[in-house]
């Protein structure tokens, strides 16, 4: 799949083959005499679209006198093209073009940059034999810009560019040869509104680069040079932008991954980049039908280079398995595009919030730097949960362990330093990894998650440990650690934190857990108090009494979360003060849902403890005060 549609099918999708065989047949005759006054010319083979476009801007009404002086005007634009053809061969060391070896590969650098400068010189001569003083201004100009527009590029390779420097480049390397050939006919016949032909041909130029730049991304499609060369080489183009690439660290995986994946109901930037063409597009026709009456070549031509844009996309997308309608996307690509759904940096507080909410009350204390960071720790999790459980498809656990088995190996690829693409993964463990995080943290909370899909009961403490410590007490330890806190003793007591939160929230959620299949209060604990998860299960669904053996039960698992609790607290009162106060605002909200608990009558089954605002605000308080005591 190549940016355009071929002369031939532009031309007759156009209104007639007719149209095609005069333009070749004019470009030749130009070529004959011109290489009979011993001049360099190219072979007139690929799309030539510059001339097609120079004929296409001569109303249909004045075709007929077009003479010799045209032919040889464009073939002097197509020249400086072929010229250029060469010239990035030599500079992208490319070994095929159009289906064939290049020139540089089969001959070296020498013949290909002498034969590319003869063409270019030549170009010259036969824009003078045009006889139209204002399309050789325009020529001569046009030269010069695209030659600026290529140095432009190499200077600014490897670096993000803003757009509008982007569209500078584009403007120069591709659009004003285009605006040559569209000066071209206005010229020689005087039509007087030369200043619109040429900007409208720049801005046909740019468009057709924008598609090359687009189909690049698109390794299914068959463009004519090797897919994804432009990021390989470190050239911005437009789609990064849409994107929010930011650099040119990521795979081949990593950066389709970004191009092809969406961000909740957002589209895809590949998909928000065809909207762009395809705006262009609609604003580009009227211009050329207002200066080429009767015309339709123009919007012929570049709807063609638009839809083939948009077959390229829709190719990949399919090949992603992303493509809505088409073949079920592969595990990693479900994975994926959940991931990129959550965003980025941006979006994490909001996602962190809605899910979090004491923790993101106790989040607002630290400054901006380190809640951003925390925020991204929380999103990870929670997207890592939410793989897991209750998904939006209704897949079960086999597949859901596929999902979270792709998840932990993406993690573990960002957390050594891999670019995957998704900003969950390359900020957030990325980022954790280059700050010394140990491992065993967001491996621990991979298996902790796991073990909901192949465990519902515990059998002791002992077991149950196992999990609490996955899904919270190691996100202490990571998060500490990601603040250069590495004191082994102040580690376990993060870790005692995230036991005792876990612990509360297995007591707020007893009834709606049991309600899922599973209990993770400990058998062993259920059975001291004369309970089976059966008999828990018999009193979650009916509506007796609490009963005093429950209540009794229900406290001493609140006694372990404050023992907990208590063991944390010299941890947080060792923190740096910007991190001691959320830490301490957070323990002691949370552990205010056990005073909720005890207000409900102990009924955990068949009602939610919640903290309310005020009081979550008073806890705080009581928080701030006590992280200030002084260690006995």
């Amino acid at each position: 799949m190549t940016p355009t549609v071929t002369l031939a099918e532009a031309t007759d999708a156009a209104g007639g083959r007719h149209d095609g065989t005069f333009i070749r047949a004019g470009l030749t005759e130009a070529a004959r005499r011109f290489q009979a006054e011993g001049a360099p010319v190219p072979a007139l083979e690929g799309k030539l679209l510059r001339p097609t476009v120079a004929y296409a801007l001569v109303p249909p009404s004045l075709r007929p006198s077009l003479d010799g002086r045209f032919w040889i005007g464009a073939l002097a634009v197509q020249m400086v093209h072929e010229a250029s053809l060469l010239h990035d061969d030599i500079l992208d060391d490319a070994s095929e073009r159009r289906g064939d070896r290049t020139l540089v590969a089969t001959k070296g650098v020498g013949p290909a940059l002498v034969l590319g400068d003869h063409y270019l010189t030549g170009a010259y001569r036969a824009a003078a034999m045009a006889e139209a003083p204002t399309f050789l201004d325009c020529f001569i100009r046009a030269v010069e810009r695209t030659v600026a527009g290529e140095v432009q590029q190499g200077r600014t390779a490897g670096r993000r560019l803003a757009r509008a420097e982007y569209d500078a480049v584009v403007a120069g390397k591709s659009g004003e040869l285009f605006g040559a050939a569209t000066c071209l006919g206005g010229a020689l016949f005087g039509l007087g509104d030369i200043a619109a032909r040429v900007e409208l041909g720049r801005e046909i130029g740019a468009l057709y680069q924008q598609v090359d730049d687009l189909l690049d991304y698109c390794p299914v499609a068959v463009t004519g040079k090797p897919p994804l060369q432009d990021y390989g080489q470190g050239k911005w183009t437009w789609v990064l932008e849409l994107a929010d690439v930011q650099d040119f660290s990521l795979d081949n995986a990593g950066i389709l991954a970004a191009l092809f994946g969406r961000a909740g109901s957002k589209a895809s930037p590949a998909r928000r980049a065809l909207q762009e063409l395809r705006t262009r597009r609609d604003a580009l026709v009227p211009r050329a039908q207002e200066l080429s009456p009767g015309d339709e070549i123009v919007a012929r031509l570049i709807d063609a280079w638009v839809e083939t844009a948009a077959r390229g996309v829709e190719a990949q997308e399919r090949s992603l398995g992303v493509h809505r309608g088409e073949a079920p996307p592969t595990r990693e690509a479900e994975v994926v595009r959940a991931a990129l759904e959550v965003g980025g940096p941006e979006a994490w507080p909001e996602y962190f919030g809605r899910h979090a909410k004491t923790f993101r009350f106790a989040a607002r204390l630290f400054p901006p730097e380190p809640a951003a960071r925390t925020a991204g720790v929380y999103a990870f999790c929670r997207f890592t949960d939410d793989l897991v459980d209750d998904p939006a498809d209704g897949a079960g656990p086999d597949v859901l362990g596929e999902r979270l088995a792709v998840w932990s190996e993406l993690s573990r690829a960002a957390y050594d330093g891999a670019a995957t693409g998704i900003p969950l993964l390359d900020t957030v463990v990325g980022e954790s990894g280059r700050r010394g995080v140990h491992w065993r943290y967001p491996e621990a909370l991979l298996r902790g998650v796991g073990m909901d899909l192949r465990q519902n009961r515990y059998a002791d403490w002992a077991e149950l440990e196992v999990y609490t410590f996955g899904v919270a007490g190691a996100v202490g330890g990571w998060i500490t650690q990601l603040f250069g806190l590495d004191d082994e003793a102040l580690l376990e007591r993060a870790h005692a934190l995230g036991h005792g939160m876990q612990l509360t929230n297995i007591l707020r959620d007893v009834g709606e857990d049991w309600r899922r299949g599973r209990v993770y209060l400990p058998e062993e604990v259920l059975g001291s108090f004369g309970f089976s998860a059966e008999s828990l299960g018999i009193l979650a669904e009916g509506d007796a009494p609490i009963p005093p053996a429950y209540r009794a039960l229900v406290g001493e698992v609140m006694a372990r979360a404050d023992a907990y609790y208590e063991e944390a607290w010299p941890g947080i009162r060792a923190l740096p003060g910007w991190y001691r106060r959320p830490v301490a605002v957070a323990a002691q909200a949370y552990r205010g849902i056990h005073r909720e608990i005890v207000r409900n009558g102990y009924d955990n089954l068949r009602r939610r403890a919640r903290t309310s605002m005020p009081t979550k605000i008073a806890l705080a308080s009581g928080a701030l005060v006590r992280s200030h005591v002084p260690t006995g």
